[in-house]
């Protein structure tokens, strides 16, 4: 696997911390408008909760694996400027973009299965006068397994800063996902235009 040089015409060529950072908050300002209404949707009833959960979710995580396969980066990313490669800098496809989701599409289907458990066992008439989202939160919660607290939350949150402690401390600033799906995320610039 040949990699693209570090700095080429006095220029850093993989994308940092903060470019990827401000990529993520442009994609979570993006969706936030589609989140704020899914949830409101959810707010009516909890059969309404159960049509909204499974196609949300579905939908949110595919997110970043249908842009990455067909343009070689999140909206956020490619607004910046900054796209995800293999390490020569040629276009990924769908195997590197599924592989370099992976782990968060494990963990978006466990809180899936999770969400959808707990919605089923409470119940119906609770949930409709639950009234405001934190108290619908926290009545979901009430019904999470207690591996959701003690295992999934905690390994989660782990996976999440060793991406980011990743990323900071390599000179090509690859995430773990990137070693996992063997791709790397540099500026557009340096991208193979094919």
């Amino acid at each position: 696997m040949e990699f693209l040089p570090i700095e080429k015409d006095h220029m850093r060529v993989y994308a940092g911390f903060w470019s990827r950072f401000g990529a993520g908050l442009i994609d979570a300002l993006i969706l936030l408008p589609l989140s704020y209404l899914l949830v409101w949707l959810e707010g009516f009833d909890r059969t309404m909760a159960l049509i909204i959960t499974i196609p949300s979710s579905i939908l949110f995580s595919m997110y970043n694996v249908y842009f990455n396969a067909r343009f070689g980066g999140s909206l956020g990313k490619l607004a910046l400027g900054i796209k995800v490669t293999k390490p020569d800098g040629s276009k990924i496809g769908w195997s590197e973009a599924w592989k370099r989701s992976a782990v968060d599409l494990f963990y978006a289907v466990l809180y899936l299965f999770i969400e959808v458990q707990a919605l089923l066992l409470i119940n119906p008439d609770t949930y409709a006068n639950a009234g405001s989202l934190y108290k619908r939160i926290t009545l979901l919660q009430e019904h999470y397994p207690f591996w959701y607290s003690s295992m999934l939350y905690p390994f989660y949150q782990v996976w999440i800063w060793s991406e980011v402690f990743v990323v900071l401390f390599n000179k090509r600033k690859r995430a773990i996902h990137d070693f996992i799906a063997g791709t790397v995320v540099i500026h557009k610039k340096f991208a193979d235009p094919n």
